[in-house]
C-alpha cells in the first residue's frame, strides 16, 4: 500500500534524539510521518541516576516524558521495543511481531550491561543500567535496612561504581540507617579510563566514609550471595548491583547490519549507515567508521542536533552535516556527598563547586527538554 507521506521512525528517545523530539513539528511540517518507538512513556537521564539513587533528585526531575513530547507535537507514540530490522525492506519488527515499514529511520537504543559476562549474575545482581531499575534498587535498601545492616556489593570501579558508592552511603545516612558498602574493582585504582589523580580523591573520599574497596578483584562467578574472583576470593553480600561497562544495543550485530566489533551500528561523518543511508543513529548504539570514541553522555548532546538537521536535510532532499566529536570533553562526578569530581584532560579538582557546577548542568539540560 503506497503512503502518501514519507515515514520517519524514531527508535528509543535517549539524549541522541532528545533535540529531534522537541522539534518533531518541523519534520511533521516537511509532509513527513513521524513515529517514536520506546518501551515506556519516560526516557531517564543516565547522568543524573546515581542522584535519583540518593534522593538528590526525585525521579521526575531526571526522566523526559518522550510520548507528551512526541504527540503534542502531531507524531505517534509506539510502546515496545524492536527485535529486529530488516533494512532491504525498510521495515521494523517489534518484539510482539508488528511489522513497521519506515523511509527513514533513526536509532538511539543506548547501551546495557552485559551479565553473561559474570556466570550466575544474572540471578544475583541488579545492573545500573536501565536507570529506572535504580528504583528498585533503592526500594531493596531502604527494606534491608529496616532489619539490618545489609552488605551492599558494587562490581565494578568506574565513574558508575564510584558514583553508585557514594550515593549509597547518603542514602543509608538520609534513612538513619546502616550498611556495609563495598567495591570490587577489576583494576588496581578506580576511575582507571581517567587522570589517576581522579582515582586517588575518588578512593579517598569513599574510604574516609567507611567504604570498602577490593582492587585487583576479577570477578569470575556469583552463587548464592558470594562473588569469586579469578584468584579465588571471595566477597559476601546481601545484594548485588553491576557497573562493569557497557555494550551497545544488539539488534544490529541481529539483524545483519555492518557493525563495528563491539556491535555498534557503524556510520558516517553523516550519522548514517555506512551501507544503508536511509538509517541514521547516535549514542551508544553507534560507532563511527574511522574513529574511536568514548562511551559518554557528552557525544550523544552534541550529536542531536546535527541528528535533526540530517533527518530534516534528508526529507528536503538537501545536503546532510558532518559532525564533528571534540577531542576533550569535561567529566564530573556526583560523589554524594555534596562534592564532586571534576576531570578535563589531566586537569582534576574536587569539592563543592565541581558538584554545584554538575548540577546546574544537568538541571539546565533537563529543564530545556522537559515539556512543562
Amino acid at each position: 500500500m503506497m503512503r502518501s507521506k514519507k515515514r520517519l521512525v524514531f527508535v528509543g528517545g535517549g539524549h541522541a534524539h532528545i533535540y529531534s523530539l522537541k522539534n518533531a513539528d518541523q519534520l511533521i511540517q516537511e509532509n513527513a510521518e513521524v513515529i517514536l518507538i520506546g518501551p515506556n512513556r519516560y526516557h531517564y537521564y543516565s547522568g543524573m541516576g546515581p542522584g535519583m539513587l540518593s534522593r538528590t533528585y526525585k525521579p521526575e526531575q531526571i526522566r523526559f516524558d518522550i510520548q507528551a513530547m512526541m504527540e503534542s507535537r502531531g507524531g505517534k507514540f509506539i510502546k515496545g521495543e524492536v527485535a529486529s530490522i530488516d533494512a532491504e525492506s525498510r521495515t521494523l519488527v517489534l518484539e510482539g511481531g508488528e511489522k513497521i515499514e519506515y523511509d527513514l529511520a533513526s536509532f538511539n537504543t543506548g547501551s546495557y550491561v552485559p551479565k553473561n559476562l559474570i556466570p550466575g549474575a544474572e540471578g544475583e545482581a541488579f545492573t545500573v543500567k536501565p536507570i529506572e531499575s535504580l528504583e528498585r534498587f533503592r526500594e531493596t535498601i531502604l527494606d534491608k535496612m529496616k532489619k539490618g545492616a545489609p552488605k551492599i556489593l558494587i562490581i565494578g570501579g568506574g565513574p558508575a561504581g564510584v558514583e553508585l558508592a557514594g550515593n549509597i552511603w547518603r542514602l543509608v545516612q538520609d534513612n538513619y540507617g546502616k550498611a556495609e558498602i563495598i567495591i570490587a574493582n577489576s583494576t588496581d585504582q578506580l576511575l582507571p579510563n581517567v587522570a589517576s589523580k581522579a582515582g586517588r580523591l575518588a578512593e579517598k573520599s569513599l574510604l574516609r566514609r567507611g567504604i570498602r574497596i577490593f582492587s585487583s578483584f576479577l570477578a569470575t562467578s556469583m552463587n548464592q550471595g558470594f562473588v569469586r574472583s579469578q584468584s579465588g576470593d571471595e566477597i559476601a553480600f546481601d545484594f548485588a548491583i553491576l557497573a562493569i561497562g557497557i555494550l551497545p544495543s544488539d539488534i544490529f550485530l541481529k539483524s545483519g547490519l555492518e557493525t563495528s566489533r563491539e556491535g555498534a551500528l557503524l556510520v558516517n561523518d553523516y550519522l548514517q549507515s555506512i551501507r544503508y543511508p536511509e538509517i541514521f543513529g547516535g549514542g551508544d548504539c553507534i560507532a563511527i567508521q574511522g574513529r574511536s570514541l568514548d562511551r559518554v553522555g557528552v557525544y550523544a548532546v552534541r550529536e542531536s542536533p546535527i541528528l535533526f538537521d540530517n533527518l530534516l536535510a534528508s526529507l528536503k532532499g538537501e545536503p546532510l552535516k558532518v559532525f564533528s566529536p571534540q577531542k576533550r570533553y569535561m567529566l564530573i562526578f556526583n560523589m554524594g556527598d555534596g562534592t564532586g569530581i571534576f576531570v578535563r584532560g589531566s586537569f582534576v579538582w574536587k569539592g563543592r563547586l565541581a558538584f554545584n557546577l554538575k548540577n546546574y548542568i544537568d538541571t539546565s539540560f533537563m529543564s530545556k527538554f522537559q515539556d512543562p
